[in-house]
């Protein structure tokens, strides 16, 4: 092949490099270039059914659950204290978000709403406690004894009232518990004074009566009556002995001291 045949395939190869590169490059700049969406999903958080829920069934903590969704879903529950000690008013399938209107609505009577009603005498007392120290055994339909951590104070066979989450996050339950009237005071003091609270578990054969017993109290008392000093008992003061006298002679003679002038003399008469 001759040298200009040469220098024309190598001038037409370069002429069509160019082509196809502009043709290319023209291609491109047409085609939209595909935008990533960076915007965050928002995530709810609803109250979900853990396990299938009746008609008439009362709402307890193993039956429902926190979970997220990526879309709102109106007329739900978003923290479980909403629902607990509450009665379904429909069936409620597991997995389901929970709406409202398959809750039966809370019956105020006096301002009090169901469920945390205190029997005749006593008081509804809230007790502030981290879900990470609560017993897993808590509930509303068991008795428990409660004992300060400085054993200042106990309650036999407390009765629950309630148990609610008062915070989003869910860190901390709130309990309601049934005190006599005539301990609220007592409670209050020890409940400021405590550096926490401890449940005693009972079986349901020991429940009993309800008994505040203030311990720390108690022993104040005992330490002063071991304080005061108990005189001892005398006996009257016609059963004393008399001490250096003839009992007999004292008995039966007096002496009497008679004074004529200067003189004294001691003359004795018989009684």
């Amino acid at each position: 092949m001759s040298l200009i045949n040469n220098k024309k395939s190598l001038v037409a190869a370069i002429a069509t490099g160019v082509v196809v590169f502009v043709a290319f490059g023209w291609m491109t700049l047409r085609t939209p270039t595909k935008q990533i969406d960076t915007t965050p999903v928002v995530k709810n958080q609803y109250v979900t059914a853990k396990v299938d829920i009746k008609k008439g069934d009362t709402i307890k903590e193993e039956h429902i659950e926190i979970k997220e969704y990526p879309i709102n879903i109106d007329g739900t529950y978003k923290a479980t204290g909403e629902l607990l000690g509450r009665d379904a008013q429909a069936d409620i399938a597991a997995g389901k978000p929970i709406l409202k209107k398959f809750i039966k609505e809370i019956i105020v009577k006096d301002g009090v709403p169901k469920g945390i009603e205190p029997a005749q005498g006593y008081r509804a007392i809230p007790l502030l406690v981290k879900k990470s120290q609560l017993p897993p055994y808590i509930s509303t339909e068991a008795k428990f004894d409660l004992f300060t951590k400085e054993n200042s104070m106990k309650i036999e066979n407390l009765k629950l009232l309630n148990v609610l989450n008062p915070t989003k996050d869910e860190s901390n339950k709130m309990l309601i518990l049934e005190v006599k009237t005539s301990d609220v005071s007592a409670f209050i003091k020890y409940q400021l004074e405590t550096k926490g609270f401890i449940f005693l578990q009972k079986n349901p054969e020991e429940y009993g009566e309800y008994n505040f017993v203030d311990i720390q109290k108690e022993k104040l008392l005992a330490e002063q009556n071991a304080l005061v000093k108990i005189e001892p008992e005398l006996p009257p003061i016609d059963k004393l002995p008399l001490i250096g006298v003839d009992d007999e002679t004292y008995s039966s003679i007096k002496e009497v001291e008679v004074v004529v002038g200067k003189e004294k003399t001691k003359v004795e008469f018989p009684k």
